[in-house]
């Protein structure tokens, strides 16, 4: 499935600010029910890192950014560190279609694709459904992989 109108781009320091801002309003409720706290200084340390090593690339909707699409490419996987949609856009495709996006990009290099979800993400049903399964599991999190 495809959305018209989606566009990536790399993400630059600039970015840093809106990557902060998409990781809080999409993941502090996640973080605070598992973990119970949330640390901006961390989310500030991973944004500007992940931006630098050239992982994150900025999602757009005609133009407008609305969320973040961080992705690890290591020899012998694809890893799909975060993909994080404002709430506004949430719930129309825009995910699974770059989920697909990037699993036909890893069938192509014969490389699993993984990623890793808080179990109480309701995005690790959307994972299911797409075929990822559960590899290993901690009180916290499911880790998971999309069978080539």
């Amino acid at each position: 499935m495809s959305v018209a109108g989606i566009t990536l781009r790399p993400a630059a320091p600039e970015d840093v600010e809106f990557a902060c801002r998409v990781s809080r309003e999409t993941m502090r409720g996640h973080a605070l029910a598992t973990f119970g706290t949330w640390n901006e200084d961390d989310v500030r340390q991973r944004c500007s890192s992940n931006i630098a090593a050239g992982f994150t690339q900025i999602i757009e909707l005609k133009g407008v950014q609305i969320g973040i699409y961080v992705v690890e490419r290591p020899p012998d996987h694809v890893q799909l560190l975060q993909i994080f949609i404002l709430p506004d856009y949430q719930r129309r495709g825009i995910g699974s279609s770059l989920i697909e996006r990037l699993l036909a990009e890893a069938r192509a290099a014969n490389l699993p694709l993984r990623l890793r979800v808080l179990r109480v993400n309701p995005a690790f049903e959307l994972y299911q459904r797409m075929g990822f399964k559960v590899v290993q599991e901690t009180p916290e999190r499911y880790f998971m992989e999309h069978p080539l």
